[in-house]
């Protein structure tokens, strides 16, 4: 493996744990605050984390800006993909986002062949084809107020506009920086989210946002939108979206551990099945490419 596959992996294994310790910070915090009003004001914070990297990497050639591909990925990547991933999330359990997170991989597969960025050979389908059953059986297993089909299947679109846009940017992360994609994406996204969320900022209140309130928001926003962001694209650029996207496999078994331990969400034996299969498909498909 060379240097900059090895530094790809290593960025890679780094979002894939933010994004698990993540999911259940996110998920205690918008029991307090209003979703929305909790995404305008963590990616507000990513927003100055990622302005600031990019001051600080100004030693990099300047290369012109592809306007358009921004904007469609502020479109896709930020505003459609953390709207539909935070609304889900509202609706199901931190258990059920890790595992479907999990399943990343198989829509950046599916992405990746219909738009003729990657091929997947017709044994590597049986591993895709588990995991779609496996996350298919997490969708519809519901866990009461805590865990719906309606907030699983939010998440399930999330992560299909998720895959949408990690393949879509390979192109353009060959010749950009990828620092400077994901500081310009979520700028442009930032209005979006505000406009979002202002019907909901009358039921904002100052004693919501504790000192506990704001811990998430930094590390929601500093980390798992601002530093996670600039990483996965380093990182689908050193060693292309599919792998990239197979490291998310951890996101559930982390997430899954913290919300145990931290909000004590305990796993149905149907969650864990749907779960089990996800992991073991997206292995096996991993194996046969």
């Amino acid at each position: 493996m060379s240097a900059s596959a090895r530094r790809g992996a290593w960025a890679a294994l780094a979002v894939a744990l933010i994004w698990g310790v993540n999911v259940p910070v996110m998920k205690a915090a918008i029991a307090t605050l209003h979703p929305f009003t909790f995404n305008a004001l963590r990616l507000s914070c990513s927003v100055v984390v990622l302005a600031l990297a990019e001051l600080a990497a100004r030693r990099e050639a300047r290369v012109p800006t592809p306007w358009g591909t921004v904007v469609f990925l502020a479109l896709l990547t930020s505003v459609a993909y953390q709207a539909l991933f935070i609304g889900g999330m509202a609706r199901t359990s931190a258990g059920h986002t890790g595992f479907i997170v999990a399943s990343g991989p198989l829509w950046t597969a599916l992405a990746g062949r219909v738009m003729g960025v990657e091929r997947v050979g017709a044994r590597a389908w049986v591993g895709l084809g588990l995991a779609f059953l496996g996350t298919a059986l997490v969708v519809t297993t519901a866990g009461g107020r805590e865990a719906t089909p309606l907030g699983n299947l939010l998440v399930v679109a999330a992560m299909v506009v998720w895959a949408v846009g990690t393949v879509h940017s390979r192109g353009v992360l060959q010749t950009f920086p990828a620092g400077r994609l994901a500081f310009l994406t979520s700028l442009v996204a930032l209005p979006g989210h505000w406009l979002i969320a202002w019907p909901h900022l009358g039921e904002l209140a100052a004693e919501q946002l504790d000192g506990a309130m704001w811990a998430s928001i930094v590390y929601s926003g500093a980390l798992s939108t601002g530093l996670a962001y600039v990483l996965w694209n380093a990182s689908v650029r050193s060693v292309g979206p599919a792998r990239t996207s197979a490291y998310t496999n951890l996101v559930p078994l982390v997430a899954l551990a913290v919300a145990w331990a931290w909000l004590g969400e305990r796993p149905t034996l149907d969650q864990l099945a749907g779960g089990a299969l996800i992991l073991i498909g997206i292995a096996s498909w991993r194996t046969r490419r």
